[in-house]
């Protein structure tokens, strides 16, 4: 065996090596950042149908009707038309969402290199179909380094901002595309408090001066208006309170009814533009963090540290929500386990 013949096998096995690290990479990031729909089944079909083909020493390549079998379980028809418009979505718009999470998610295990797809179009004539693939893409340069940190212990965990993320329907009016809200929508999530707040105190100041005035015994009518308006007055003040702890601590949990009925671990968080100094630069915006839970490999999601850990925010695993509790730095994402 020749010099070139003993590193060509060596660059092969290196390279498979690499693949199946990076396949392994992505099926663990849909786990935990997944959603429903057929691209990310389309994605998850490509990761582990390349882990088989390199198990059985095969080439991990698919044409439109092996993909299509898989996520339909469809043999009939055209392929190829039902694939164009899905395959479109991942590389436009699906690509635009989630290739940074991918880099951060590949460069936290330790991967120079993160998970995409690729095509290879036919070369024409019958029988020649375009063949689709998982490739390992270097992850680019950050430029960044942070002596602060250089000699601190490594984080147990990880996040990234996931996508998965459905606002209620008045939020997704507040909120753009990307769960910002900015000028006049940042404003109109925070006066209307505030206007409310002043209201119920100015109409509990004049409920208790005519009721001070008046020489007719307290009726049944007068308590049940004191009540209702004081727990009216309690609600208006937690409310207030709210917003005073997300500027205070720059990030809280959303309220349940900013977001979607089943959804869970999204957080209302205030920070600054690039490159802008002043407190007009500032946004609100709802995000939702998620990590992979180094002790079971479930997911993570963000959720209030009370009782416990009062006033802070921690991430709980799914499957040990009291056992597997870790801590989160939203400067850096990341965080350490929690006694």
């Amino acid at each position: 065996m020749t010099n070139n013949q003993s590193l060509s096998g060596i660059d092969i096995a290196h390279n498979s090596a690499q693949l199946r690290a990076t396949a392994e990479c992505l099926l663990d990031y849909l786990k935990v950042h997944g959603k429903s729909g057929r691209a990310f089944e389309i994605l998850q079909f490509l990761a582990s149908g390349t882990l088989q083909c390199l198990a059985e020493g095969r080439e991990p390549r698919f044409n439109n009707y092996a993909i299509r079998s898989a996520v339909t379980g469809e043999v009939e028809g055209d392929a190829s038309a039902w694939l164009s418009p899905i395959w479109k979505r991942i590389t436009t718009d699906l690509r635009q969402q989630r290739e940074e999470g991918l880099q951060e998610f590949a460069a936290e295990r330790g991967l120079n290199c993160y998970p995409w797809v690729g095509k290879l179009e036919s070369s024409g004539g019958g029988g020649n179909q375009a063949l689709f693939f998982l490739v390992a893409l270097p992850l680019p340069e950050t430029g960044k380094q942070s002596p602060t940190t250089i000699d601190l212990a490594p984080p147990d965990i990880a996040y990234i901002a996931a996508e998965n993320l459905q606002p209620s329907w008045w939020a997704r009016w507040l909120f753009d595309q990307h769960h910002v809200a900015s000028g006049w929508r940042k404003w109109l999530l925070v006066w209307p408090n505030l206007i409310w707040f002043a209201v119920i105190g100015l109409l509990g100041i004049l409920l208790f001066v005519i009721l001070g005035q008046s020489t007719a015994p307290l009726s049944s009518r007068d308590l049940m208006l004191t009540i209702f308006l004081a727990l009216i007055a309690w609600y208006a003040a937690r409310v207030v309170k709210r917003f005073e702890r997300l500027v205070d601590d720059r990030l809280i949990m959303a309220s349940d009814s900013m977001v979607g009925f089943r959804e869970f671990g999204v957080c209302l968080e205030l920070f600054k533009t690039d490159g802008t100094s002043s407190g007009s630069g500032k946004r609100l915006r709802m995000v939702k963090y998620a990590a992979q839970c180094p002790v079971c490999a479930a997911q993570v999601l963000l959720d209030p540290g009370e009782p416990d850990f009062p006033r802070r925010i921690v991430g709980r695993c799914q499957e040990s929500p009291r056992e597997h509790v870790f801590s989160f730095d939203r400067a850096t994402r990341t965080g350490c386990k929690l006694p």
